[in-house]
């Protein structure tokens, strides 16, 4: 959140007081109100709010959680609180609203910020309950907020989709279980605080599902990695359960799944369920090859924060296990003489990746690594080659071990062989991945041509030579979609 944000969030829940009484004291570290109970909706937020002495009650000492905050109410608190300067408006020329009225100059300065509106028949109505849609508008022009999108669709919007969408998105709010978001209701006090304080603290987001913990679910940790990749994020929408049964069908026990993240939270829950139910890990897998340079680490942090979030508003059994980066920059086409600027920046962004992600979930972090980076050292780092320091940074490496046989000079075991001593030295876990999609013009990396028979066959043999390396953890198929037509 930007300074800019943060000032004005506070500003905002200061501005949060009592009904008529703007400015009613409360003594400090009042803040507990007989009127907000456990039954209350936001009672966390409220409490949350006053305990930071941002909101206060009624001189009776009660909240009022069902009253309603008015459009004129929410000007002033807007434009008070923001700071913004009342002076040399122009005037919006309300008929309801003329230069004598004692909050003229408010509605004039958001007006002029474009913050808020009038209505279609030239009022203002000051004195009208702010609606919900109103209260989304109102905070996406002031947040700026910026939609994803991740938001659903609510059967009862039609108007205005842009500002319940934004608000959806930045899980502000989430509607009503009806599938409503019931815009024309007006907004109450509680329902304000609770807007807030999401707007404010991320924790609070948390509140926007009814997830629990599950004490009958185990989590899946798998020793003998059996995988493959979901490269379509559509696949896991449109077929899951033919994934499902195909995972099972191939003894499939890990699935790096690829996200949309344009898609609400709800298309993943019943697909990661029904894996887990099946004993199959499913790790959330994102990636391109510019998340290695610093113009992506924007993309990069956002696939962070899309992942991170679906974990805390859904059950443990819906939860995803990891997740996983396919970044691979050497496609691009400033990787042939800037290799090492590239490497310096890759490097960055992977250590933003796990320390973004282990500060907010408990997701184990993987990425997929070619055979041929330990020739190129890690950047400030001149003795330590990068494939090394690579896989030192995640919990596990999937090496993208490209060869169509195991044995022999060149082979699958061959090309493994530095990665996995490196693994053993750091006690890390590495997983040896194969190809099977066409490959023309190299036909010797991928298994298109030998099919699936041989392609189990050379797994096999894989497996019986690093079965004894502590370090191995199993192997992964590039990909379920070339996997699934593959020929016997």
């Amino acid at each position: 959140m930007s300074g800019f944000k943060k000032k004005m969030t506070a500003g905002l829940l200061t501005s949060l007081v009592a009904g008529a009484a703007w400015n009613t004291p409360i003594a400090h570290g009042e803040t507990q109100f007989p009127d907000v109970n456990e039954e209350i909706t936001g009672k966390k937020e409220i409490q949350y709010l006053a305990e930071h002495e941002i909101i206060k009650g009624y001189q009776d000492g009660s909240f009022r959680p069902g009253e309603d905050v008015s459009r004129m109410e929410a000007a002033i608190m807007l434009t008070r609180e923001l700071g913004l300067s009342t002076e040399n408006r122009p005037d919006p020329d309300f008929d309801d609203i003329s230069k004598e009225h004692p909050h003229y100059k408010y509605i004039a300065t958001l007006v002029d910020e474009g913050i808020i509106q009038g209505t279609n028949s030239n009022t203002f109505e000051p004195d009208r309950n702010i609606t919900r849609v109103e209260m989304a508008a109102i905070l996406t022009r002031a947040y700026n907020l910026e939609n994803e999108p991740i938001s659903k669709e609510f059967e009862d919007v039609s108007g205005n989709r842009k500002y319940v969408s934004e608000v959806t998105s930045n899980r502000i709010s989430v509607g009503f279980p009806d599938t409503t978001f019931r815009p024309n209701d007006s907004t109450t006090r509680a329902e304000f605080s609770i807007f807030l304080a999401r707007a404010m603290d991320d924790q609070f987001k948390n509140y926007l599902s009814n997830a629990k913990e599950d004490p009958d679910f185990e989590s899946i940790d798998n020793e003998d990695i059996r995988g493959t990749y979901i490269w379509h994020a559509g696949n896991v929408i449109e077929e899951p359960d033919e994934i499902i049964a195909f995972a099972k069908e191939k003894n499939i026990n890990l699935l790096y799944t690829r996200l949309d993240r344009t898609q609400d939270f709800t298309v993943y829950n019943e697909f990661v369920e029904k894996a887990h139910d099946a004993g199959i890990e499913v790790h959330a897998m994102g990636g391109h090859p510019n998340w290695a340079l610093e113009t992506g680490e924007e993309r990069l942090n956002m696939f962070i924060d899309y992942v991170t979030s679906y974990q805390k508003v859904v059950p443990p059994r819906q939860r995803f296990d990891g997740i996983h980066l396919d970044i691979e920059p050497y496609v691009l086409k400033n990787w042939d003489g800037a290799s090492e600027d590239v490497l310096k920046t890759w490097k960055s962004n992977i250590e933003t990746f796990v320390d973004e992600v282990k500060k907010d979930s408990d997701l184990e972090t993987s990425a997929d690594l070619a055979i041929w980076l330990d020739d190129h050292q890690t950047p400030g780092e001149e003795d330590l080659p990068f494939s090394e320091w690579f896989i030192s940074q995640l919990d596990h490496t999937t090496l993208m071990a490209f060869r169509d046989s195991a044995a022999g000079s060149n082979g699958i075991v061959d090309v493994s062989q530095k990665e996995m001593e490196f693994a053993e030295k750091l006690d890390k876990e590495l997983i040896i991945s194969v190809e099977m999609q066409q490959m023309k013009a190299n036909q010797h990396i991928s298994f298109y041509e030998e099919g699936k028979q041989v392609m189990e066959e050379e797994l096999d043999e894989t497996e019986t030579q690093f079965n004894d390396r502590p370090s191995y953890h199993g192997n992964a198929v590039h990909a379920y979609e070339y996997w699934k037509v593959a020929k016997e």
